[in-house]
C-alpha cells in the first residue's frame, strides 16, 4: 500500500506547480506581453507608435517618400453638372443641370522644404526639437484617359532636401476614365471668376459704366448739383465732382419738364447700346470664353433703342468650357481686358507719384499693383505670351480666329507649355488681333509719326511680339481708340491645380512625373503646412490626443472663413462692411493620416488587437476647401455585426469607419455661416477668387446630402419679392455605362433628383476615413464635397448701387414692393410728374446680372462639380505589422488559455489526490479498531448444508 504521506505530498506539489505555472504564463504572456504591446501601440507613451521622435522613423521615411512607386497616390473623381438649358434658365426657366463624370485623376504628391522644429502644442517644459513636422507639397496629375507609362528620379537626401538621381523609376496605370467620357467632354455652367468680377463692381451695370467713369463720377449720378461730365473728363480719375450720367427715368422727366428738350447730361442707357462700342466688344469677349448667346437678332436692345440688328449677344455669366480647362485652368479675353480696365481709376488712386498711363498699365498687367487692387490680375503679361507658345499656330489656320486647342500634355516637353496643355485656344484670337490693328498703326505713323489719334503699340511684357504673334496691349492708339488692354488674357485657375506633367524626352511614350514635381516646386507658390507628430514622452498627457494634428495649413495657424453680417446670404460689401464680423477659424484636425490611438482593448485569445469601436468622441479631419475641421465620428455597428476591416498581403484586422456628423454644415452656429441659406451648405466665398470681395460659393456633400428638401427645387422666390420659380432640376445617370444624351422629355437613363433619392445614395456619397482602433492609424480614405455657385442678389432696399437699373416702366419682375417705397420717397411734384409720363411702376432685375439677364433670380444655388479623393494611407507592411501583434497576441492568449486548461487538469488531479489520501487515511484507522468478529457457527451450518 502506497504511503499516505507520499501522496499527500505530490498532491501539494502538483498545487504550488499550478499556481507557479499560472503565475509566470500569466505575469509574462498576458500581462507583460499586453503591456509591451499597449506601450507598442501608444508609441512609448508619446501618443502613437507612428511618432516621428527617432532619427531613423519608419513614419518619418513614409511621410518625406519620393519614391512613386511605393508611395501611395491620390484618386480623384470629378463629377460635372451641366446646365442643359442655358439661355432659358437666363431667361426665368427652371435650371436643368445634368451630372457628368466622373473624370479620373490620379494625383502623386511629394513633401518639400521639409524641417523638423518645435511644437506649438506641447507643454513639455523642454519642447521636443521635431515636434512639428513642417512641409511644402508638390503635385503632378495624371489623366487616367488611356494607360500610361510614367517615370520618376527623385531622391530624397539625408537631410531631407531633394536631387535627381541618374536612373528613373517606371510607374504603370491603367486606365480608369469610362469609354464614353472624354477630357474634351463640355461643361456648362456659371462663370466664377465672372462671379468674382460682379462682386467687385456690385453688377452688371456698375461694371459697365466703370469701363467708362471714374466710381467718383458713378456715385455722382442722380446727386444734386452735380454737371455732367465732358467727355473728356469721363474716366478721369482726377475730375471728381461730376456726374458720369442720369438714370434714364430721370432723363426723361428733366426732358419733358423742359418742353422736350433733352438735359445736359448723358442718358446712362447710352453706355448700354448692344451695337455700341463697348457693348460689342464685352459680347465678343464673351462668346471667345465660351459665353452663352442671350439674345438673337431682332430682340429688344438693352438700351431700349430698337431691335439687335446683328448677330448673337453673349454673356460671360454662364460659359461652357472642356474638362480639362475646368480642371488645370484656360485663358480669358473677357477678364484680361475688362478687369484691367474697370480697375484704372483704383489703380491711379493708390499712386503717390504720377506715371503715364501706359507704364502704368505695365505694372497693372505684370502683376505689379495687385496688393492695390480689389480684383487681383497676376501677371497677365506674360501669361498672354506663354498662350501664345501653343496657340498661335491654331489662328494660322483657323479661317481668322484660333479655333482649336493646344498640344496636349504628353505631347509637350517645355514646363511652361506643358501647363496649357489641351487648353481651347479661341480666347487667343483677340490676341492674334493685335498684330493687324498695330500693323495699321504702324502704318500711319510711319508716313506721319504725329498723327492725330494713333499711338504706337507697346506690349506689357516690353517684347515686341504685338509684330509677330500678338500681345497683351499696354499701349497704342488707332484712330482715337486706345487699346490699352486688347490681346490681354487673364489666367482663370483650374479647379484641381496647374498640372506640368508632360512629355519624358529620354523614355518613349512616357509622362515624366519627376520633372512635373520639379516644375511645381520652382513655378507654384510654397503652400506651408506643419504637423503634431513627436508629442512629449509620458503616461497620459493631453497632448497625446492631439497627435497627427495640423499646426498650420498654408502658412498660417488659423484663416477668416466667413464674414458674418447677420444675413442669410452672401452679399457684394460683407467682405469690406465696417459692421460685418470676420470669423476666424483655428487651423486644427488631422489630415486623416492619424488619429488618437486607443490601445489594446480585446480580450486574451483575440485575433485581433482591437475591437474596431473607436473613443466615443468626434475626430476632427481639416478639410482644405472649407479652411475648418470637420467632426466625424464612428459609424455604429453593422447589421449582423459585420465589422469594417483593412487588408495587408493577406491577412485582414477589423477597423472602424469614421463618417461626417449629422448636423455638418447645418445652422449650429450662426457666426461661421454653416447652413446659410440653407442647411446642407458652408459658405465659403468669402476667402475665395481673386476678388477682395468673394463671391457666392458653397460647400457642401455630394448631391445636398443632409441638406434642406428646398435645396433641390428652389422656388420660392418671396426674398426678391417675385412669384416662385427659377429653381433648379438635377439628374443623374443611372447607369455606369453610355446614358446616351439628355432629353428632359425622355429620360428613361436620367433619375430627377430629390431629398429621397439624394438620402438612398448616402452611404456610397459620404466621406468616410477607416482607422485602425488600437494605433489610431487611418488606413484609407474617401473625401467627397461638392461645391456650388449662386449670383449675387442685388436688392434696392439694402443695396443703393442697385437702384441704378431701375425700370420705371415695371419692365422687370423683382422688388415691385421696394420700388412702391422708393417711388413713394420721391417728391410729391416727381411722383406727379413720373405718373403722367407712366414712369411710375419702379421695379428692378432679380439679380446682379441686372443688364444682360435681367429675368434669372439671385441666390438660387446651383451644383457646379463634386469630387471625390481617395487615399490609401497604410501600407500593406504597416497592415501585416499589425497582423504580425496580433497573431502574437492571440498566441500568447492561447498559451495562456492551454496553461489554465493543463493547470486545471493538474489542480483537479492534485485536488484529488489528497482527498483519496485523507479518506484512505480515514478508512485504515476505522478498519482497525470497529471490525466485528466472524459468526463461526453460522459458517459451518452453511458448509455443512452446501455439502449435502
Amino acid at each position: 500500500m502506497v504511503n499516505s504521506k507520499i501522496i499527500r505530498g505530490v498532491g501539494l506539489v502538483i498545487l504550488a506547480g499550478c499556481y507557479v505555472a499560472v503565475q509566470q504564463v500569466f505575469s509574462k504572456n498576458v500581462l507583460g506581453d499586453t503591456k509591451k504591446l499597449f506601450v507598442t501601440l501608444t508609441g512609448g507613451d508619446r501618443g502613437s507608435m507612428y511618432n516621428t521622435c527617432a532619427d531613423d522613423s519608419p513614419t518619418l521615411k513614409k511621410l518625406t517618400s519620393v519614391n512613386l512607386a511605393e508611395k501611395a497616390p491620390t484618386d480623384l473623381k470629378y463629377n460635372f453638372y451641366s446646365l442643359h438649358n442655358p439661355k432659358e434658365y437666363l431667361s426665368g426657366s427652371d435650371a436643368i443641370l445634368v451630372e457628368q463624370g466622373p473624370y479620373a485623376l490620379r494625383k502623386h504628391s511629394v513633401a518639400y522644404n521639409v524641417d523638423q522644429t518645435p511644437s506649438a502644442l506641447t507643454n513639455a517644459a523642454q519642447p521636443e526639437r521635431k515636434g512639428n513636422l513642417e512641409y511644402s507639397t508638390a503635385n503632378a496629375y495624371l489623366v487616367l484617359d488611356k494607360d500610361i507609362k510614367a517615370t520618376t528620379n527623385l531622391q530624397r537626401n539625408d537631410d531631407l532636401s531633394l536631387t535627381f538621381s541618374d536612373s528613373k523609376v517606371t510607374l504603370e496605370t491603367k486606365r480608369a476614365l469610362a469609354a464614353h467620357l472624354s477630357m474634351s467632354d463640355s461643361v456648362v455652367n456659371y462663370s466664377p471668376d465672372y462671379l468674382s468680377l460682379l462682386g467687385t463692381f456690385n453688377d452688371e451695370v456698375n461694371l459697365i459704366l466703370s469701363l467708362e467713369c471714374t466710381a467718383d463720377q458713378i456715385a455722382n449720378i442722380g446727386v444734386a448739383g452735380k454737371s455732367q461730365c465732358s467727355d473728356a473728363q469721363l474716366g478721369d480719375s482726377s475730375v471728381s465732382t461730376c456726374a458720369c450720367c442720369m438714370m434714364d427715368s430721370d432723363y426723361k422727366l428733366a426732358t419733358s419738364r423742359n418742353t422736350g428738350v433733352p438735359p445736359a447730361y448723358k442718358n446712362c442707357n447710352s453706355f448700354f447700346d448692344d451695337e455700341g462700342s463697348t457693348m460689342s466688344t464685352l459680347s465678343l469677349l464673351a462668346s471667345h470664353d465660351g459665353g452663352i448667346a442671350v439674345k438673337s437678332a431682332g430682340e429688344k436692345k438693352y438700351d431700349g433703342s430698337g431691335d439687335l440688328a446683328a448677330s448673337d449677344f453673349y454673356t460671360a455669366l454662364i460659359q461652357e468650357h472642356t474638362v480639362n480647362d475646368l480642371l488645370f485652368g484656360y485663358p480669358s479675353a473677357f477678364l484680361g481686358k475688362v478687369a484691367f480696365q474697370a480697375q484704372m481709376d483704383q489703380a491711379k488712386k493708390s499712386l503717390t507719384s504720377s506715371l503715364s498711363s501706359t507704364e502704368l498699365s505695365k505694372r497693372m498687367l505684370t502683376g505689379r499693383m495687385d496688393t492695390d487692387l480689389s480684383f487681383k490680375l497676376g501677371d497677365i503679361a506674360q501669361y498672354t505670351s506663354d498662350v501664345g507658345s501653343v496657340c498661335f499656330a491654331t489662328c494660322l489656320t483657323g479661317g481668322g480666329d484660333c479655333s482649336g486647342h493646344a498640344p496636349e500634355r504628353h505631347e509637350l516637353s517645355d514646363v511652361d507649355k506643358i501647363k496649357l496643355g489641351g487648353i481651347d485656344c479661341m480666347p487667343y484670337t483677340s490676341t492674334y488681333e493685335t498684330v493687324a490693328k498695330c500693323a495699321a498703326i504702324n502704318s500711319v505713323l510711319s508716313l506721319d509719326p504725329s498723327a492725330a489719334g494713333y499711338e504706337a503699340c507697346v506690349c506689357a511684357n516690353e517684347s515686341d511680339e504685338w509684330s509677330s504673334q500678338g500681345c497683351c496691349l499696354a499701349g497704342g492708339s488707332i484712330n482715337g481708340k486706345s487699346l490699352r488692354g486688347d490681346g490681354c488674357l487673364y489666367e482663370v485657375a483650374g479647379i484641381a491645380d496647374p498640372n506640368y506633367a508632360g512629355m519624358d524626352l529620354s523614355v518613349a511614350n512616357a509622362i515624366d512625373l519627376g520633372s512635373a514635381l520639379q516644375a511645381w516646386i520652382d513655378k507654384e507658390a510654397a503652400n506651408v503646412s506643419s504637423e503634431f507628430m513627436c508629442p512629449a514622452a509620458a503616461v497620459g498627457l493631453d497632448e497625446h490626443a492631439k497627435f497627427g494634428a495640423y499646426e498650420s495649413y498654408d502658412g498660417s495657424t488659423s484663416h477668416v472663413t466667413y464674414y458674418h453680417t447677420g444675413n442669410d446670404r452672401i452679399r457684394q460689401a460683407d467682405v469690406v462692411d465696417i459692421t460685418s464680423t470676420a470669423y476666424t477659424t483655428p487651423v486644427t484636425g488631422g489630415s486623416g493620416k492619424y488619429f488618437k490611438p486607443k490601445g489594446l482593448t480585446t480580450k486574451v485569445g483575440t485575433s485581433q488587437i482591437s475591437d474596431g469601436v473607436p473613443t466615443n468622441v468626434a475626430h476632427p479631419v481639416y478639410v482644405p476647401s472649407a479652411k475648418k475641421s470637420i467632426d466625424f465620428k464612428f459609424e455604429g455597428m453593422r447589421e449582423n455585426f459585420v465589422r469594417n476591416k483593412v487588408c495587408g498581403s493577406d491577412t485582414c484586422i477589423v477597423s472602424a469607419r469614421l463618417t461626417p456628423i449629422a448636423t455638418t454644415f447645418h445652422a449650429t452656429n450662426e457666426t461661421d455661416g454653416a447652413g446659410l441659406p440653407f442647411d446642407g451648405l458652408q459658405p465659403v466665398g468669402h476667402v475665395k477668387g481673386p476678388s477682395i470681395n468673394g463671391r457666392p460659393e458653397y460647400l457642401h456633400h455630394p448631391l445636398f446630402i443632409g441638406g434642406d428638401e428646398l435645396l433641390y427645387t428652389q422656388q420660392n422666390n418671396s426674398y426678391v419679392e417675385r412669384a416662385d420659380g427659377n429653381g433648379i432640376k438635377i439628374y443623374r445617370s443611372l447607369t455606369n455605362s453610355d446614358p446616351g444624351a439628355f432629353n428632359p422629355t425622355n429620360s428613361s437613363n436620367y433619375q430627377l433628383v430629390d431629398k429621397a433619392v439624394a438620402d438612398s445614395q448616402r452611404d456610397s456619397l459620404l466621406s468616410h476615413v477607416d482607422i485602425e482602433v488600437a494605433t489610431g492609424l487611418g488606413a484609407r480614405q474617401r473625401m467627397r464635397f461638392g461645391t456650388s455657385y449662386s449670383i449675387w442678389e442685388c436688392d434696392p432696399a439694402t443695396n443703393e448701387k442697385c437702384r441704378f437699373a431701375m425700370s420705371s416702366k415695371a419692365q422687370y419682375s423683382c422688388y415691385s414692393k421696394t420700388g412702391a417705397d422708393i417711388f413713394s420717397d420721391l417728391g410729391a411734384t416727381d411722383r406727379n410728374d413720373l405718373t403722367t409720363l407712366g414712369l411710375n411702376n419702379f421695379t428692378y432685375p432679380c439679380s446682379a446680372a441686372n443688364l444682360l439677364t435681367p429675368s434669372i433670380v439671385g441666390g438660387k444655388i446651383l451644383p457646379n462639380f463634386w469630387v471625390e479623393e481617395s487615399t490609401i494611407h497604410a501600407s500593406k507592411t504597416e497592415i501585416d505589422l499589425l497582423a504580425a501583434y496580433a497573431k502574437s497576441y492571440s498566441k500568447s492568449g492561447n498559451t495562456f488559455i492551454l496553461t489554465v486548461g493543463l493547470v486545471f487538469v493538474s489542480l483537479f488531479l492534485g485536488f484529488s489526490m489528497l482527498l483519496l489520501c485523507l479518506c484512505f487515511e480515514q478508512q485504515h484507522t476505522f478498519m482497525s479498531s470497529e471490525t466485528p468478529a466472524r459468526p463461526m457457527a453460522a459458517s459451518t451450518a452453511i458448509t455443512n448444508k452446501s455439502l449435502a
